[in-house]
């Protein structure tokens, strides 16, 4: 599925002493449609509803595919404005989440540009504002510093120096920007394969039918991504052999449905699928239908990192036959994901 162009996480480090509780209910509405905006406005929120919307947007962001800019300024906060969140002030120092591409930041009277590469972290630091000088216009003076006092010549060998560590302050243990230590944008992050579905696969099974007797199977499916968000569209063919009221014979089905995700592990993306199947019968005795319909339900896992799924399936026919059967398959797919 495609992701909006930009979404802020939250202004890191910073936290509101007494949120307004008109934008807090602001920002649970805009959960729904923006996470984003929700997760600046719920930032500092203390309700029960705010708190489990904050969680669900941060959990939403960090299962995306966009990269983070940070953006800090020293100990003194900097406001800014960048054009991936158009209208929102902005405050140094602050994480925002981003597709990949080159951001125009603006602060102090000044405008800088921040490019972002795909799946990484950056930083980028603002110039402090300059403080104003004010000097009096009536009065013109001549420093003198001769009454000033002078250090003691120094006699002997020079104190000794201690140099500092030559190691990363990453690794040191030293922190910067208030406590918050400084976030390394060559740090390794842990590679967890695709963050979501594939937007279209196709592949094929081999497996085991239970009807009666085992029996060796085969199918082709396909899945395709729905208009609605986590749904796809779940096509099959297949064929085994199977046995019902003391007949064998041979099936050839084919089976139409929808198909979710429901939950996403490291290993990959588990889901469930329902489906009307029907199918055409050969060596049947001729008092037994030669065709029917049925039902079929299926839970499988798509492994992220290598295109094997394991899944499997139970079919009930509902036509005068009234057969079942138990399929437990393993596929390869090819895959194409956004």
């Amino acid at each position: 599925m495609k992701l909006a162009i930009a979404t802020v996480l939250a202004l890191a480090g910073t936290v509101h002493a007494d949120p307004d509780p008109a934008r807090c209910a602001q920002g649970v509405e805009l959960a729904r449609s923006d996470l984003a905006r929700a997760a600046l406005y719920l930032e500092g929120c203390t309700g029960d509803a705010e708190v489990r919307a904050a969680a669900d947007v941060a959990t939403k962001l960090r299962a995306s595919q966009l990269s983070t800019l940070t953006v800090s300024a020293g100990a003194e906060p900097v406001a800014f404005e960048t054009d991936a969140m158009p209208g929102e002030a902005l405050a140094t120092p602050a994480t925002i989440w981003v597709k990949a591409g080159t951001y125009k930041i603006r602060a102090n009277g000044g405008e800088l540009a921040a490019t972002v590469a795909a799946h990484s972290r950056s930083m980028i630091v603002l110039s402090p504002a300059a403080k104003p000088v004010t000097t009096d216009p009536n009065k013109v003076g001549v420093a003198n510093f001769n009454d000033e006092p002078t250090d003691p010549p120094v006699v002997g060998p020079p104190p000794a120096q201690k140099h500092p560590s030559l190691l990363p302050c990453k690794y040191d243990g030293c922190e910067t920007h208030d406590g918050e230590q400084l976030v390394d944008p060559l740090a390794y992050v842990e590679d967890r394969g695709p963050q979501h579905p594939a937007t279209m696969r196709f592949g094929v099974r081999l497996g085991i039918a239970s009807s009666g007797s085992l029996s060796p199977s085969f199918a082709a499916a396909a899945r395709l991504a729905l208009p609605w968000d986590a749904f796809a569209l779940a096509l099959r063919l297949d064929g085994s052999e199977r046995g019902a009221s003391d007949a064998a014979y041979k099936e050839l089905g084919f089976s139409a449905g929808v198909a979710r995700a429901i939950a996403a592990p490291d290993a990959g993306w588990l889901s469930l699928a329902a489906a009307i199947r029907g199918d055409a019968r050969t060596g049947m005795p001729m008092d037994v239908p030669r065709a029917g319909i049925g039902a079929t339900a299926e839970l499988e896992l798509a492994l992220r990192r290598v295109p094997v799924t394991l899944g499997a399936r139970y079919e009930q026919g509902l036509s005068e036959l009234h057969d079942h059967a138990i399929v437990v398959e393993l596929g390869v797919d090819w895959r194409l994901f956004n």
